[in-house]
């Protein structure tokens, strides 16, 4: 076999966290709501992704939030951004509200 690496193993599993479809899918998503003007929708979605752990939307978020562009951090989550929560996930209700 191969040797038994957790640094290794833990990059390759970024990686992959980082490519798949949902990830891209809510990147771009998060894209277009910011190219639209829905900043605070975008923030939302880029603080999904980086609650998740994406480098490329902690960036995003940290850029969003520091030109004081959204009032994410002042009010209920957007209603555009959470169309999602009607599923009912742990992690939509952990995150419905900040």
């Amino acid at each position: 076999g191969t040797v038994r690496n957790c640094r290794i193993a833990v990059d390759l599993l970024k990686r992959v966290c980082e490519r798949g479809s949902w990830v891209s899918r809510k990147l771009q998503e998060a894209y277009d709501q910011h190219r639209e003007g829905h900043t605070d929708a975008a923030a939302w979605l880029f603080l999904r992704l980086a609650e998740a752990g994406h480098e490329v939307a902690q960036m995003n978020l940290a850029h969003i939030l520091d030109s004081g562009t959204s009032s994410l951090l002042l009010q209920d989550a957007p209603s555009e951004a959470t169309s999602d929560t009607a599923s009912g996930t742990e992690e939509a209700r952990a995150l419905g509200r900040i």
